[in-house]
């Protein structure tokens, strides 16, 4: 994880590109140094959970406890706000789709927990940043098409996808300053991951397609492109 986090953020400053970092707390109580280089290097920090437990997993109680603990671990140790969220794999859905409703009261300003595809998610949900109450603004992350068929815009999508196509697509949301989160997972600049032992074919597929040279695609893919934290695209709203 180091490694990959290194590389990612070689790859922000050659874009010139200012990023949200979703941090798990057990991760970022292992390497509270690497947080700080974070914060240092001028990015923004948010919560992505303590553990990558999914949300909806365990009680409403104790996803709250969670959320409120993990927020202000993470203010401790990095030293800046946190007001952002992210659940892991997207999981405010389900028995969890409406515990944003919290997320006010804990001393977020946004969260982007949910997708608008099948499985992951909801198609119904709206594709474009929008507010969910006054002062919470819900971020999702990108997808392409209206669908169906409908594919994510990040992941295997941008590993896989024809360069031309989610070029454009970038492009678009870029001319409608869309405050669209375009999302990279530090893992996905490791080329020689290992395998995932008992995983599904479609998490194979998630976690493997497309890897090689990927850091490559992603500079000419996001090359002119302005790129800033959400915090920064929230704060001007």
């Amino acid at each position: 994880m180091p490694l990959a986090t290194e590389r990612s953020l070689e790859l922000c400053a050659d874009l010139g590109a200012t990023a949200t970092w979703f941090c798990l707390g057990d991760q970022a109580r292992r390497h509270p140094d690497l947080l700080r280089r974070i914060v240092a290097e001028g990015h923004a920090v948010a919560l992505h959970g303590l553990t990558h437990r999914r949300a909806f997993e365990m009680s409403h109680s104790a996803w709250k406890d969670s959320v409120r603990d993990g927020k202000a671990f993470l203010e401790d140790l990095a030293g800046c706000p946190v007001v952002g969220y992210r659940a892991p794999e997207w999981s405010l859905r389900g028995a969890a789709s409406d515990w944003w409703r919290d997320l006010p009261e804990l001393g977020f300003r946004y969260d982007s927990s949910r997708v608008p595809l099948a499985v992951i998610g909801d198609p119904s949900w709206p594709r474009r940043p929008h507010p969910l109450v006054e002062g919470l603004w819900e971020l999702p992350p990108p997808v392409l098409w209206s669908g169906p068929p409908r594919s994510p815009l990040w992941g295997w999508g941008l590993r896989v996808l024809p360069f031309s196509l989610v070029r454009r697509a970038l492009e678009t949301l870029a001319q409608e300053d869309a405050g669209t989160p375009l999302v990279l997972h530090p893992w996905e600049l490791d080329e020689g991951q290992p395998d995932l032992p008992g995983a599904s074919l479609g998490h194979r597929f998630a976690h493997s397609a497309g890897l090689r040279g990927y850091g490559s695609q992603l500079r000419d893919l996001f090359a002119g492109l302005r790129l800033t934290s959400l915090e920064a695209w929230v704060e001007a709203r």
